[in-house]
C-alpha cells in the first residue's frame, strides 16, 4: 500500500537526518506519541490522497497528503523551530533524488503551513510544521 511505504519514507527520512533526530529528542512517531512522551518530538499522519489512474484504471500513483510536525512544551519554540525547518528543508523537493526515486517518491511540495496552541494539564503545547503533499509510485 503506498500510504505505509510513503509514512515509512517519512519517518526514515527525518530519523536519517542527524540534525532533526537529534533536536527531536522525544522521538519521531506516527499518529500520536506515547503518553508521557517530553517533547519537543515529531508526528507523522497521513491525511489522505487519491490515486492517478489510467483510462483502464491501471493505477499510476498515488497523491498523498502528510501532516509533519513539530510538538513540544511551548518553552522549546525555538527548537520547534528548528525542527519545522529541517523538516521543510528535508521534504521541499519538486522531484525524485537518488534516495527518494528509489523509494517510490516522485515529488514532495508543502502545501499549507501548520501553527497552534492547545493547552495540555495546564501547559501550552505548541505544533509547527506543514501539509506535504507527496506524488507516491509503489515500488
Amino acid at each position: 500500500m503506498e500510504a505505509a511505504q510513503a509514512l515509512a519514507y517519512c519517518v526514515a527520512t527525518m530519523q536519517a537526518d542527524s540534525a532533526c533526530a537529534a533536536a527531536a529528542t522525544g522521538g519521531i512517531w506516527h499518529g500520536f506519541a506515547p503518553l508521557g512522551t517530553v517533547g519537543p518530538y515529531i508526528l507523522v499522519t497521513h491525511q489522505g490522497g487519491m490515486d492517478t489512474t489510467t483510462a483502464n484504471g491501471a493505477r499510476l500513483f498515488s497523491d498523498l497528503v502528510f501532516q509533519l510536525k513539530a510538538v513540544g512544551p511551548a518553552s522549546s519554540y525555538a527548537v520547534l523551530v528548528a525542527i519545522a525547518d529541517r523538516i521543510d528543508a528535508l521534504f521541499k523537493r519538486t522531484g525524485p533524488t537518488a534516495t527518494s526515486s528509489t523509494s517510490g517518491v516522485l515529488s514532495c511540495i508543502r502545501e499549507q503551513q501548520i501553527t497552534y496552541s492547545e493547552l495540555v494539564n495546564g501547559a501550552q503545547i505548541d505544533h509547527l510544521g506543514g501539509l506535504y503533499r507527496l506524488k507516491f509510485q509503489q515500488s
